[in-house]
């Protein structure tokens, strides 16, 4: 129980810090989130994925479509296949992975929250999109230059390739 309420309290720590940096951007009221492009959502997401990669499958699994029933209702059945396809999908950040994405002209990898963050979604982009724009007009660290080698070394998180 008390490592629940650790990722808990994370997660609630960085939503308070996610807010703060929002709420200083000069575009804050321009803002519309909605489902799969909602910064508190991805948080939510990163933890609750955690949870399950450390054995808490039905807590992790439960924080994320409490937040989709609460925000989402009528998304709740696309969040359980979107936890699904990242349970199956989701691959460690090595450097043959890195050596691969560069070789297919991959120039980026997005992050789905600020960073730091240990538990970061990444996939690998040619060119931003309109989230990842966002996200930088923000003031979000979520963008990895895959030519910054000083960046890929401390890099920790998970990847995949979106659909």
């Amino acid at each position: 129980m008390e490592q629940t309420f650790d990722y808990v309290h994370e997660l609630l720590n960085r939503q308070m810090a996610l807010r703060a940096k929002i709420e200083e951007s000069p575009i804050a009221g321009e803002v519309s989130l909605s489902y799969g492009r909602d910064f508190y959502q991805e948080e939510v997401r990163s933890i609750g994925l955690a949870m399950i990669r450390d054995g808490w499958d039905l807590e992790g699994e439960q924080l994320m479509l409490d937040y989709v029933h609460e925000h989402y209702p009528t998304r709740v059945e696309d969040e359980l296949n979107w936890i699904n396809k990242m349970m199956h999908y989701l691959g460690a950040i090595t450097d043959t992975f890195i050596d691969n994405i560069q070789a297919e002209g991959y120039r980026w990898l997005q992050g789905n929250v600020d960073m730091p963050n240990e538990y970061a979604l990444f996939y690998p982009v040619h060119e931003m999109d309109e989230f990842g724009k966002l996200s930088h007009k923000l003031g979000l660290n979520t963008l990895v230059d895959l030519k910054n080698q000083d960046e890929l070394e401390q890099l920790k998180g998970w990847i995949y390739y979106r659909s």
